[in-house]
């Protein structure tokens, strides 16, 4: 009979050798960041995720610490990363709700522990299991997410004829329609790399289907923000693979897309989509951001919708009277990029571009650059991911919960697996 106290006293020992720095340990932590991983399939469970994260980098820490490591990895993102961080922290005396300020800046202190946590994991163990101890909880999560959303969806009665129900993820007091097209916007990119990494026809024909479910809840979500990124993600892939032949590709794709909407608008189909109440509507909210940075440019009125809101309620109240043909009044930015510059001002959106930036460029080179055809496809999953979800953000001002955390956890995986494989390449050679 096996004696769990002694199997954990024996991963835990340091000498000998099965120490901290084994490769059953690190494995272990490996499996951790997929259950991370796993636990992000649902918004329900996002403390639960971060309760995981945080003990896993905690055990991670201690190792480190007790081996004499350092707890600090550089990377190519340090000075906009922190930079962005520091320019926010400076601006909060400035807010005009500092403590509101100062919870939402909690937020962004989180993922930025998520990204360093996830760049010391990878880096501290052996990476030639790692990228499948990642993508198996991708698969996992996705199937059962999508599933039970579509399932959803079908059961409330909806169809592929009008907008009246739209697929999302099920909660007690409806649907998070924005939380599911997001995620499955972030996920159809790693779908795509596992097709990619996987071999035999059992194994691509699972993440076949999990990409056609996904599919399926972009598609029924009637998003149109989630379906611009996915358009991007297109266009950007197709530039990618055939640089060459890419206008004779994409001008057709267009064509066809526009002919499209036209024949929906035609037969009244999807009329919803075509209402331009919902775009006056954020022309309305930009327009009081725009507004507000116009007035503060350089330290912004405060980080956070919150701020943005008690800012703005008799405006709210004044557009619900005066604009009755919009009969949804935002209350929030709706644009991460227009938060952001009405929150810390234009400095904290220089330094928010410059991180992006960052991130795609260090990625795409990357791809590029990378002989291993797993990294090369993980780098391409990881790449799209990011294009598509900066997009996003453009119509969505939530860049925070599990999203956020996925975000990172690629992003940083997608650094620091590369380095770790170039590493044992340098020792393996003669």
């Amino acid at each position: 009979m096996v004696n769990l106290h002694k199997e954990v006293e024996h991963i835990f020992n340091l000498p000998g050798s099965c120490s901290l720095s084994s490769e059953t340990f690190w494995r272990l932590q490996g499996w951790g960041i997929g259950l991370v991983i796993l636990l992000g399939f649902s918004p329900k469970l996002f403390h639960l995720q971060e309760y995981v994260f945080f003990i896993l980098l905690a055990i991670t820490v201690i190792a480190c610490v007790r081996e004499g490591k350092a707890i600090w990895t550089r990377t190519p993102y340090d000075y906009p990363l922190l930079g962005f961080l520091g320019w926010i922290l400076l601006t909060i005396p400035f807010s005009s709700d500092p403590w509101s300020s100062l919870e939402e800046v909690q937020k962004v202190l989180a993922q930025v522990t998520v990204f360093y946590g996830i760049c010391l994991i990878v880096r501290e163990r052996p990476d030639g299991l790692f990228l499948h101890q990642v993508m198996f909880p991708i698969l996992c999560g996705a199937f059962l997410c999508y599933a039970f959303s579509l399932w959803d969806f079908w059961d409330r009665g909806g169809n592929l004829w009008d907008r009246e129900v739209r697929a999302g993820f099920p909660k007690l007091d409806g649907t998070d329609i924005t939380w599911l097209s997001t995620n499955v916007l972030m996920v159809l990119p790693m779908l795509l790399a596992g097709l990619g990494l996987s071999n035999g026809w059992i194994r691509r024909g699972l993440w076949g289907i999990v990409f056609v479910l996904g599919a399926l809840c972009l598609l029924f979500s009637y998003s149109r923000g989630a379906w611009l990124g996915c358009m991007a993600q297109i266009f950007f892939l197709v530039w990618i693979l055939y640089k060459r032949r890419f206008f004779q590709i994409a001008v057709p794709g267009i064509i066809c897309l526009v002919l499209l909407g036209g024949s929906l608008a035609y037969f009244n189909l999807h009329s919803r989509i075509f209402d331009p109440s919902t775009v006056k509507g954020r022309f309305l909210v930009w327009d009081l951001g725009i507004s507000d940075v116009w007035e503060y440019p350089l330290t912004g009125i405060g980080y956070g919708n919150q701020v943005f809101e008690q800012r703005h309620q008799a405006d709210f109240l004044e557009q619900r009277v005066s604009r009755v043909d919009v009969p949804d009044i935002l209350t929030k930015p709706h644009s991460w990029y227009l938060s952001v510059a009405v929150g810390p001002g234009l400095p904290g959106l220089a330094l928010g571009c410059w991180l992006f930036g960052k991130i795609g460029l260090t990625i795409y080179n990357r791809f590029l650059n990378e002989e291993d055809r797993e990294l090369r496809w993980w780098q391409l999953g990881v790449l799209l991911m990011v294009g598509g979800f900066f997009i996003r953000i453009f119509f969505e001002d939530g860049f925070g919960g599990s999203h956020s955390y996925l975000f990172w956890i690629l992003v940083g995986v997608s650094l620091m697996i590369s380095r770790s494989r170039q590493a044992d390449r340098l020792r393996a050679s003669p």
